[in-house]
């Protein structure tokens, strides 16, 4: 069986998001209950955590994460580095149509095969 190949982005968008999606310890603990994830991050230079506490927990660390099957960052992706065929999970605001996200939001639906949103639903007055 092939495994899944799963890389935690750098943050592209500017100022850089320092914030993590998976710690170092939480990407071991993810190696370790799911055998068939191979997982990747790429090397940044301004994250939380630095890539040696990564390496240090057994993660590959990587300046390339195309060979991915899944991406997983933080905030919006820019334009130039979206992968076309890759699935994406991270935080953008592109679903509410601001002007500044309108370029995204296209190229993502472009080169991307499904685009997904989550939202919270809103609670009404009664279940307060």
């Amino acid at each position: 069986m092939s495994k899944i190949k799963v890389g935690i982005l750098k943050e592209g968008k500017v100022p850089h998001d320092l914030r993590v999606p998976f710690t170092p310890a939480q990407c071991k603990a993810i190696l370790n209950e799911f055998p068939e994830v191979e997982l990747k991050v790429q090397s940044s230079s301004f994250r939380c955590y630095k890539d040696a506490e990564y390496a240090a927990e057994g993660i590959t660390v990587v300046n390339d994460v195309s060979d991915c099957d899944i991406l997983i960052g933080i905030k919006e992706v820019p334009v130039p580095e979206l992968i076309a065929g890759k699935t994406y999970m991270i935080f953008s605001h592109t679903i509410k149509k601001q002007p500044h996200n309108q370029k995204l939001l296209h190229a993502v639906m472009e080169k991307l095969t499904v685009f997904e949103t989550i939202v919270k639903e809103k609670k009404s007055k009664k279940d307060d």
